[in-house]
């Protein structure tokens, strides 16, 4: 979801159990689509909002240089995330 020219938000990124895992690697070649296509089209930060619950996938984004961040540091306004959520940043730049 763009929210300006140059800031964007992730969600709803994720891969059916049964696919992932290092044997596929369908979640980061599907990160890395992702980031190049966000770079096509302007994008210089990507927000993440991701569920408190979902562990393995703060791992996930970790390993992809994502950065947890609290929502005071975040570039823009964003009203959604739910309350358990936890945000991240991707600078592209």
């Amino acid at each position: 979801m763009k929210l300006t020219d140059e800031i964007s938000v992730l969600k709803n990124f994720f891969v059916y159990e049964q696919f992932r895992g290092k044997e596929f690697s369908i979640g980061n070649n599907l990160s890395h689509v992702l980031v190049d296509y966000a770079k096509k089209q302007g994008t210089k930060i990507i927000v993440l909002d991701t569920p408190f619950i979902a562990k393995r996938s703060h791992r996930f984004y970790e390993k992809n240089g994502f950065i947890q961040i609290n929502k005071d540091e975040l570039p823009v306004q964003y009203d959604y995330p739910d309350r358990n959520s936890l945000l991240y940043r991707l600078d592209l730049f």
